[in-house]
């Protein structure tokens, strides 16, 4: 074998590696790339899940601001996951799909009337391309019909085979402390009907708070193993801070103030969005308000359909502090999809004694909050504050792989509020 067919072995070998042990999420992978939705039959408020075989649907709508490649025509593909969001490796694609993969993405609109001009494409697994067989979790990645190997996005998603009950409760009564700064989780998994022979093996387990990965606790081992009943209780991993009420605002509006906008400028060719400057809400008193737990929601008042006649403004962040942190500040919620990189951390400006920073953000309902790093993890201490009554919802998954079968099949899904909305 010649130097060059050894080469290209080695680049080969390499890159599948590297296919097969990427971890997924829904995040965008081209800086054209917006307002990336992924959710159970287009309804905002639901978590991306749904049940194998059932009539439900996973809705994918994201916006592309690209004056070059607007019209350049996009496909799909499906990729089936392990428990950990990678590719599964035991499966085909004529395992887990009914159908073919690498299909056009053909509902798209332009953008109607807008200062910024961008296409919104939306798509619907299954669909009369594609359907699913198995239960796990999935991923879809985009492209557009020439360069394949270019993934412009990620979208991820979930569908289970229910076959365990999962009963869980939430407590400020924790192992660590009582009524102050965290909530711990517990629950159990009833498999009356099933037959599970070690599930310290066969099980995996992970548990999230308000869909956050950064907190995400995996791989969780019951406490207690009784006939047809596995108990998660009494277990350090599953007490999470208890932060704050997430922080909101309106941008419905190019023509008056939403909620807590405080100013709205034109800056040819933009609208600019002032959002109430913040305040540092840790060491203080705790104070109610119904939040959506990160997520956010398209819509304007001003047009009839918002998926496509939305704008985009340039909504500017504020938090004065005199001096500067010791810890970097980043803003979260499902907009920022848990990533923590420099477009989502605020800059000091030290002649005005304040952290800002200004995004790209399509009009609608956003919540939001400030988190810092701590170690290897972000907190709501320092800003937020940590709040025991703070209201907060929990996702349990349950992933199975017994002897012989090739994938982590998903067989339980449950989540809870830790007080009543």
């Amino acid at each position: 074998m010649n130097m060059p067919k050894i080469l290209l072995s080695f680049i080969l070998y390499f890159a599948c590696i590297s296919a097969f042990s990427q971890v997924y999420h829904t995040q965008p992978k081209s800086d054209e790339i917006y307002t990336i939705q992924v959710n159970r039959n287009n309804d905002w408020n639901r978590n991306a899940v749904i049940s194998l075989n059932s009539s439900d649907y996973i809705h994918i709508g994201f916006d592309r601001i690209s004056e070059e490649n607007s019209f350049n025509r996009l496909r799909y593909r499906i990729i089936h996951c392990d428990a950990f969001w990678k590719r599964s490796t035991g499966i085909s694609e004529i395992d887990y799909l009914n159908g073919f993969n690498d299909n056009p993405l053909n509902d798209y609109n332009p953008s109607l009337n807008t200062t910024v001009e961008y296409v919104h494409y939306s798509l619907d697994i299954p669909n009369n391309d594609v359907s699913l067989k198995l239960s796990g979790n999935y991923v879809v990645e985009v492209y557009e019909d020439s360069f394949p190997d270019d993934v412009l996005l990620t979208a991820c998603f979930s569908v289970v085979d229910t076959q365990v009950s999962i009963a869980p409760a939430v407590t400020s009564n924790t192992d660590i402390d009582t009524n102050r700064a965290h909530q711990q989780l517990s629950f159990s998994i009833l498999h009356q009907n099933l037959t599970i022979r070690d599930p310290f093996t066969e099980l995996k387990v992970f548990a999230w708070q308000n869909n956050r990965l950064d907190s995400e606790r995996r791989q969780l081992k019951p406490t207690y193993v009784n006939n047809g009943k596995l108990i998660y209780e009494h277990n350090r991993s599953l007490i999470f801070e208890a932060g704050n009420e997430y922080r909101r605002f309106e941008t419905i509006s190019y023509r008056y103030n939403g909620l807590n906008v405080e100013h709205i400028e034109y800056n040819r060719p933009t609208y600019t969005m002032y959002i109430v400057p913040d305040n540092i809400r840790a060491e203080r008193t705790y104070s109610y308000d119904q939040d959506q737990n990160g997520r956010f929601y398209i819509r304007s008042n001003d047009t009839n359909d918002s998926e496509i006649e939305s704008d985009y403004f340039n909504t500017v962040f504020s938090i004065p502090v005199e001096r500067q942190l010791r810890e970097d500040i980043f803003i979260n919620g499902d907009f920022t999809y848990n990533n923590f990189t420099d477009k989502y951390r605020m800059i000091y400006d030290e002649e005005n004694g304040q952290y800002y920073l200004s995004l790209l953000l399509k009009q609608g309902l956003y919540n939001y909050q400030y988190l810092t790093k701590s170690g290897s993890n972000y907190s709501t201490a320092r800003i937020e504050g940590n709040y025991f009554e703070a209201e907060n919802e929990y996702q349990i998954f349950v992933y199975y792989r017994p002897t012989g079968q090739r994938y982590d099949g998903l067989i339980g899904v449950q989540n809870i509020h830790s007080r009543s909305k």
